[in-house]
């Protein structure tokens, strides 16, 4: 490929995976929406909205946005000839740098219409990809990441020849992966067995923080929910700490572990942040981060985080529980409306009608985190209660750690202690014999 220089131009970025030398400090984007047959476009406006907060946070600027509805798929172009005739028509007019469909494209698709439009053609799978690629920080999220774009990019190589050897600066260019990837597919194959075994052994050491964890018996609690729903900036509310946050989908992609201690408790809870969902989530991405994905499984209790803010509040909840699904998870959830001070009264009543048990809150003015904190010690700990037990004297210092005692007597060879005490260490000092319930 020759390549234009052009010295005015030197400080811009190279896109490498189009069919031409184009430099560009931004890239413009024309973004594509699809309406299905028996959909609407109200259904569409949803995935619309997002897809723009996506090229947005990917770096670009969505210079044009254009509807289509499709009755039937063309096997070739997706949409057909007669649209693509006019949308390379606007591309050319506007000078756009890349193409991007709402939906998944095939690789010969992708090839083809990259074809008509003389630049790059990137579907939603392959920019949720992107951003990721450009979110990862940890050397697991790396590699789950490099591991997701080469399955994804396995198929489509034939149409992109040697751009891929070289290092860009756009959407579909970008990711720890890309430049390794090759046109045969045999080295593929091989990066991506070398990946799998690399996050196996990371997972093995994951496992192993796990079991001692486990015998620590120390709870851990796990924090889902719909991207840009704002987790880590709740991770970082109730657990004091910093973190990452950003108003960008995907901010987080690494897993965040931090303690939350709370007062009168010897022993901490562990909160997991974790990756944000979305529709059409790509498929490779959930399994290349199931790994990751198992603190979710491993957890005592999820907090489920929802955006009230959000037009589709609902969508989101339903898309989160169609992923926990996808990962076998079944455990139990407090479900958290955050972002109360972006709504009206008459919003927050319709959601306190139709969400009555859940919790709403506002991480960034603090409004109801010590109520969540507390629901939180209460599903993890259980009620407080006040009980009498039976216990063998050099058993009584064992008892200080978990519960305040209010009085001693001594009972034939035993002491009766009244203690104030959580259902949870209620039990576990039960299963090893230190006290006796009368």
């Amino acid at each position: 490929m020759n390549q234009r220089i052009n010295p005015n131009q030197i400080d811009r970025k190279l896109l490498t995976v189009s069919d031409r030398d184009i430099f560009v400090t931004t890239q413009k984007a024309l973004l594509i929406g699809i309406i299905l047959k028996n959909e609407t476009r109200a259904d569409k406006e949803e995935s619309l909205k997002e897809l723009v907060n996506l090229v947005k946070t990917a770096g670009s600027n969505p210079t044009i946005i254009q509807t289509k509805r499709v009755e039937s798929i063309d096997p070739k172009t997706f949409i057909g000839k007669g649209s693509i005739a006019e949308l390379t028509d606007i591309s050319d007019a506007n000078d756009i740098d890349v193409v991007i469909f709402d939906c998944e494209l095939s690789p010969n698709q992708q090839k083809e219409l990259r074809s008509m439009f003389k630049c790059d053609v990137v579907d939603r799978t392959g920019l949720i990809l992107d951003i990721f690629a450009l979110h990862a920080q940890s050397k697991e999220a790396r590699l789950q990441v490099e591991l997701a774009l080469s399955i994804y990019l396995k198929p489509r190589l034939a149409g992109l020849g040697k751009t891929l050897n070289q290092q860009g600066g756009g959407i579909g260019t970008r990711g720890p992966g890309e430049t390794k990837l090759e046109t045969d597919s045999r080295l593929i194959d091989n990066r991506i067995n070398k990946l799998k075994k690399d996050l196996k052994k990371i997972s093995k050491q994951r496992e192993v923080q796990s079991s001692l964890r486990k015998k620590n018996n120390t709870p851990l609690v796990s924090i889902v929910g719909y991207t840009n729903a704002g987790k880590s900036t709740l991770l970082e509310k109730i657990t004091s700490s910093k973190t990452y946050v950003a108003n960008e989908l995907f901010a987080t992609v690494d897993s965040l572990q931090r303690e939350l201690k709370i007062d009168g408790l010897n022993e901490p809870i562990i909160i997991s942040d974790t990756v944000g969902f979305i529709q059409n989530l790509p498929t490779t991405l959930i399994e290349s981060f199931k790994s990751t994905l198992t603190v979710v499984n491993e957890a005592s209790l999820l907090i489920h985080v929802v955006d009230a803010a959000s037009a589709l509040p609902s969508m989101h909840i339903q898309t989160v529980h169609s992923i926990l699904k996808q990962i076998n998870n079944q455990v139990p959830e407090i479900l958290v409306f955050n972002k109360i001070d972006k709504i009206d009264q008459a919003s927050k009543n319709f959601l306190l009608e139709k969400f009555k048990d859940a919790i709403f809150v506002s991480a960034i003015e603090n409004i109801n985190i010590d109520t969540l904190i507390q629901e939180i010690t209460d599903k993890i700990f259980g009620d407080l209660l006040n009980v009498v037990v039976l216990v063998e004297p050099h058993n009584l210092d064992k008892i200080y750690k978990f519960a305040s005692i209010s009085d001693v007597k001594n009972s034939e060879g035993f002491l009766k202690v009244n203690i104030t005490i959580r259902n949870h260490y209620l039990e576990k000092l039960i299963t090893k014999d230190i006290v006796k319930l009368l």
